[in-house]
């Protein structure tokens, strides 16, 4: 009998990148046996034995967009194969990312209305316009509600700027400033740059 099946064609360079990206990400949320935040994971992810990533500046929300992007989409592929496997699940957030027993029934399709899971699946929303992007991180630290007077206040205090903030370049150049100061790799921390970015992400509701 003739054999008329074709050779598969070979893995692009994108697709072997992702493949080693979420090999790496498996095996570290994996040993995290309590979870890791975000940060931990792309913090690991760029470091050796992996570097996998390029250096992430945490600092910018357009410059962490890409690694955010690309890490969420492993998660969540990563996810929906665990429930069609039946055993285990992921709990994706910013904060914790930790694996757990899956409790639902096996073979249910739990991301088939998951809106989020479906964003970040679709690789056409790695490429956003910064305007888009900043409305992303505005949208997680504060909601779509625009900040009170005591919000204001106290975003300017974190970010030791008037109030209320003289323009948003000013506060701007204060926030790059106060990041780099409180940077996690010149001995900050990664809540002090927490706090910073959700200042500035009231700061920017204000200017709206």
């Amino acid at each position: 009998m003739t054999d008329f099946s074709l050779p598969l064609p070979a893995p692009s360079k994108h697709e072997l990148a992702l493949a080693m990206l979420k090999e790496a990400v498996v095996s570290v949320v994996r040993t995290a046996s309590q979870g890791l935040s975000e940060m931990a994971l792309l913090k690991t992810l760029q470091s050796p034995p992996w570097q996998v990533l390029d250096p992430v500046d945490f600092s910018s929300p357009t410059a962490l967009y890409p690694p955010h992007f690309l890490v969420f989409h492993v998660l969540h592929h990563w996810r929906h194969e665990l429930h069609q496997e039946g055993l285990e699940t992921l709990e994706i957030g910013p904060l914790h990312i930790q694996l757990r027993p899956l409790i639902q029934p096996r073979g249910q399709q739990l991301d088939s209305h998951d809106a989020l899971a479906a964003f970040y699946l679709d690789l056409d929303n790695l490429n956003l316009s910064q305007e888009s992007i900043e409305g992303m991180v505005d949208n997680f630290w504060r909601g779509v509600q625009p900040p009170g007077n005591e919000a204001l206040e106290s975003a300017c205090a974190t970010l030791a700027v008037d109030c209320p903030p003289p323009s948003l370049a000013i506060v701007r150049g204060q926030f790059r400033r106060l990041a780099m100061r409180h940077h996690p790799d010149r001995g900050g921390s990664t809540q002090q740059l927490q706090s910073l970015n959700e200042a500035m992400a009231v700061v920017r509701h204000y200017f709206r």
